[in-house]
Order: C-alpha cells, then sequence, then structure tokens
C-alpha cells in the first residue's frame, strides 16, 4: 500500500460510520479524565483498553487515541481554572494560566490553552506522517540485534529522564522485564515462575497489569487523601462575556502561529526520544517562549505566550512518541506502552508490516490524533462549566464509583477473577512505588518489551552468536546507552559532592 492509498483510506476510515462515533466518545472520555485532578492520562488509556476486545482495530484506535489526545486539554482547563493541573503534562501551564485567571483572563488562557493544544497536536501528527517515507527505509535496519540493544536504551532513557530517581527506575524497569517471563518460556516451552499455578501458565496479562499500576493506584491515593478532588477555589466560566474570552483566546494562538509552531517542533523532537515526555518538552518550550519574548518580565504573572507554548509542545510530544513506537514496537512513555498493548489486543504488529502493509492504520493514528483534538476543543469552550462541577464531587463517593469500572474492566477482558486480584495486587504495588518513588512507567514498559527482549535475544544468539552486540549498529547504541548513564552519574555525583560542600 502506497502512502498516497494509505492516507486517502486513513481518512475515510477516521471519518466512516463505524469509527467516528468511537473517535467521538473516546475524545469526550479523555476530555472528563484530563478535568478531574489525580486522573491523568494513564487512567483514561487503561481504562479505554478494556473495551477493545470487541472493537474492529480502526474503531479501537479511534477510541484509544482519542481518549488520549484530550486528556492534555482537560488538564490545561483544570490547571488554569483551579491552581491544579489534571495531568503532569500540564504542570508548566500553571506558571501563567492561574494569574491570568487572577487577572480576569481566565477565559483568554482557556482559549489559548484550547487551541494550542490543537495545534501542536496537528503539527505532531504532521510530522508523524513526513516521517513515514524515512521510518519505512531505517527500520528495514534494524534485526534483532539492533531491536535488543534499542530495548534497553529505551528502558534507560525512561529510567534516567523521568521524574523519579535513577536507580530505583531502573530497578522497576528490570523488574518489569522479570514480571514478563512468567508463564510458559518461548524458547523451551516449560514454565517459570508460575508457582504452580495454573493461570499463571499464560503469562501476566497486560490489562489487569495496566489497570492495578494506573487505575486502582490513582483509587487508593486519592481515598487516602479524602476531600474533594479539587483542591483550592473552584472558578466557573460562565456567561457571554467568558465566551467572549474564550474566543479572543484561541485567536490569540492563531495570531502567534509561529511561536505555535517553534514549541510544536521542540515537542515533536522531544517525543522521538525515549523517556522524556509530554511534562520536560512543555517546560523547554515555556523557557523558548520566555527567553524569545520581548516581553520576558510578565511571564510568570500571566503571559499567554506561556500558556501557548506550553500546551503546544505538550501534545506535539504524541506525533514523535507514536513514531518510535509505530516504528520499532518501542514506547517512549507509559502512554506509549499502553497503547501498544491496544494493537496487541486488536491483533496489530507494529514495525516493518505496519508501515509497508498497514499505512491506513497510521493514517487512522494521525486523523485520530487531529480530529479528537478538534472535538476536545469545540467541547473544552462550550462544557467547562458542567464537567468542571465533577471536580467538587467527594473522593470518598467518586473512588467506589470509579473503583467498580475498574474491577468490572479487569474482570471482562478475560472474563476471569484471577485477573481481578492481578489488578488489585498490582494496584497496590503501583501505589507503594508511587510513595517510594519507583517508576511506574518504567516498569510497565519493561514488561510490555519482555517478550521483545527476550526473543530478540534469543534471535541474535542463534544468528551473530554472543558477540552480536559488536555489530555496527548495535555497538553504536550500546555506546550511547553507556555513554547516557556515565554522565547522569556523574552529575549525580557531582551534585552530592556539591551539597556536601
Amino acid at each position: 500500500m502506497t502512502i498516497v492509498d494509505g492516507m486517502t483510506s486513513g481518512f475515510f476510515q477516521a471519518i466512516s460510520i463505524g469509527v467516528l462515533p468511537y473517535l467521538f466518545s473516546g475524545a469526550i472520555f479523555g476530555l472528563a479524565i484530563g478535568i478531574i485532578p489525580g486522573l491523568s492520562g494513564h487512567f483514561a488509556m487503561a481504562m479505554a483498553v478494556t473495551f477493545l476486545y470487541s472493537m474492529e482495530p480502526g474503531a479501537g484506535i479511534a477510541f484509544l487515541l482519542g481518549a488520549h489526545s484530550t486528556v492534555a486539554q482537560g488538564g490545561g482547563l483544570t490547571a488554569i481554572l483551579f491552581s491544579t493541573p489534571g495531568t503532569g503534562q500540564n504542570a508548566a501551564t500553571l506558571l501563567d494560566g492561574p494569574p491570568m485567571r487572577d487577572n480576569g483572563q481566565a477565559g483568554v488562557a482557556v482559549g489559548a490553552a484550547l487551541a494550542s493544544c490543537f495545534l501542536g497536536a496537528s503539527f505532531g501528527a504532521i510530522a508523524l506522517a513526513l516521517l513515514i517515507p524515512v521510518l519505512k527505509d531505517v527500520v528495514l535496519f534494524f534485526g534483532p540485534p539492533e531491536i535488543f540493544v534499542l530495548a534497553f536504551l529505551a528502558l534507560t532513557f525512561v529510567a534516567v529522564l523521568g521524574k523519579e530517581d535513577m536507580t530505583r527506575s531502573l530497578i522497576a524497569a528490570l523488574f518489569g522485564l522479570l514480571l514478563a517471563m512468567i508463564g510458559v518460556d518461548n524458547v523451551t516451552n516449560t514454565e517459570r515462575f508460575t508457582l504452580g499455578s495454573s493461570d499463571l501458565a499464560d503469562g501476566l496479562s497486560l490489562v489487569p497489569v495496566i489497570l492495578g499500576l494506573f487505575a486502582v493506584a490513582e483509587m487508593v491515593e486519592l481515598w487516602l487523601r479524602g476531600g474533594s478532588l479539587a483542591k483550592g477555589t473552584t472558578i466557573a466560566l460562565s456567561g457571554r462575556e467568558t465566551q467572549k474570552q474564550i474566543f479572543y483566546g484561541i485567536g490569540l494562538a492563531f495570531r502567534r502561529w509561529w511561536l505555535v509552531l517553534r514549541c510544536s517542533a521542540i515537542g515533536t523532537v522531544m517525543g522521538l526520544i525515549p523517556g522524556l515526555g509530554s511534562a520536560p518538552a512543555a517546560f523547554v518550550a515555556y523557557g523558548h517562549a520566555k527567553q524569545t519574548s520581548k516581553d520576558k518580565e510578565s511571564f510568570g504573572k500571566g503571559n499567554v505566550e506561556g500558556v501557548i507554548g506550553a500546551e503546544a509542545a505538550n501534545d506535539a510530544v504524541e506525533g514523535g512518541a507514536l513514531a518510535s513506537t509505530i516504528a520499532f514496537g518501542i514506547p517512549g512513555s507509559s502512554s506509549m506502552a499502553i497503547l501498544l498493548s491496544g494493537l496487541f489486543i486488536l491483533g496489530l504488529e507494529t514495525g516493518p508490516q505496519m508501515l509497508n502493509d498497514k499505512v491506513d492504520i497510521v493514517f487512522i493514528m494521525i486523523f485520530t490524533i487531529i480530529i479528537g483534538n478538534l472535538i476536545g476543543t469545540i467541547f473544552g469552550m462550550f462544557l467547562v462549566n458542567p464537567l468542571s462541577r465533577a471536580t467538587s464531587i467527594r473522593a470518598s463517593m467518586m473512588v467506589p464509583v470509579l473503583l467498580s469500572i475498574i474491577v468490572t474492566g479487569a474482570y471482562a477482558s478475560e472474563s476471569s477473577l484471577f485477573d481481578v486480584g492481578i489488578a488489585l495486587v498490582f494496584g497496590m504495588i503501583g501505589f507503594l512505588m508511587k510513595i517510594l518513588n519507583y517508576s511506574r512507567a518504567a516498569l510497565l514498559i519493561g514488561f510490555v518489551l519482555g517478550f521483545a527482549v527476550e526473543k530478540n535475544l534469543y534471535l541474535s544468539l542463534l544468528i551473530d552468536g554472543p558477540l552480536f552486540f559488536l555489530e555496527p549498529i548495535p555497538l553504536t547504541l550500546c555506546l550511547i546507552t553507556i555513554g547516557f548513564l556515565a554522565i547522569n552519574i556523574y552529575g549525580i555525583i557531582r551534585d552530592r559532592q556539591r551539597s556536601k560542600a
């Protein structure tokens, strides 16, 4: 299938009656989840994965990515209105969003944030489309040795560049690899780490593990914290004047198109690097916006350019992150790991097969991101008041409802009570990891990559022998991994010496 044929087919599938309703539902669901503080994009995607079993590939991808694409928009609204980012990637919006609200420009900030998210996501999606011809050629150079080493490079990036402690994140990643080995060995066909349980013979299912690590863990934290989901004073957007402000803010984002393009480019490039994620990209873009602004002094006091730069970058990241996920099957973040598991459930394989034979699926993803963000922008403008009321609901009322949905999702994946137990166990594990500063993203990515790591290691030893890592591309990737770790270890040692001095 040519790229033109794939693009045409992908577009018409995305707007077809069999796909568009799922895209619409996913976008609204993601927007609502993003608005509720404490519930992140991981939660939205983890919940969405449980519905994929009965869906066609196009509809499943539209629902899953639709939910993921609008979470940042909902989180931006929460950050501006309540000084509480619904997701971590909206943290940079706190620098100028709440000050604009306090200055009576909440509608302007909301409009600028929504439009910037849409423009940034569209830029990232278009960048992914332009990268397809390059990826189709590059991916042919990656065999089992290259994929094996690349997987460890991705784990290293996730561990080092995350907000958690590097050593603990590496431990979490290796623990994820070990968890992936539970079940039948795909080489010797013998059981291992099953503890004599027939339920573990097929290994741990992805869905209950995902639900446990992110959804159940968040519910436990909300329950223990108590109170309402929203912190601080709630501000309701209502009235004709507010709508005028929102439209004015949208206009400002389009008038600052050059800033949007630059910050979107920053987000896309950082998305290509596994482990960076949206939050660092948003802060880097915010810094760029401040440095290039003619009014640097007003940043942090309510400058709309700070909101535009941060929101454009954190949505553009997804285009770059999708590129590495689709081309190599190497998720650069926990969200992409959940997406990868969703593709597995839908019976889709990443890599050369998708880039050559399933180009239409790639373009469904691209158009889903664009259309999903457009839906999020429109509904974010007019449904801010009804959606924001959910933040005033007490956690004691919200948690039981959401937890019952989570348990149902875990059971529905394979109609197994054992999977419900797995979700609850991993919920406690995820909660403890969050408290002890261990990276749940690193554990999930290690778990998702476990099968590919083991299979490609076996094939590499079979094809090239024990010195397979001395081939040009694997050796280069090994040196990058070692150098990256060495630089960061040196930085940690230097900081400790300075603190003692």
